[in-house]
């Protein structure tokens, strides 16, 4: 669903959503109704006649939330940890 989210920040219809987040038109669907019940996303209602859907202010407090919890709980990889002496 954060995928939505960062996809609809400035506006996207179901096929850009659907491309960004990797889903199917069902679950695109299902995802954009379930976020817009949770005050998430929104119908961008400035888009004339297609239907376009806009993250709202709430959904960009959730995405800059959600970043942070990830930035905190990030695990290092082998690959980004730093070698240790008993590797060398």
């Amino acid at each position: 669903m954060r995928d939505i989210l960062y996809s609809a920040q400035g506006g996207a219809g179901i096929t850009n959503i659907m491309f960004h987040a990797y889903l199917t038109h069902s679950q695109a669907k299902e995802y954009t109704q379930a976020l817009i019940k949770s005050g998430l996303l929104e119908l961008d209602i400035n888009a004339g006649s297609l239907r376009h859907f806009r993250t709202t202010p709430t959904g960009v407090e959730y995405l800059e939330a959600a970043e942070r919890m990830s930035d905190m709980l990030a695990i290092e990889t082998r690959r980004a940890a730093k070698p240790s002496a008993f590797l060398l």
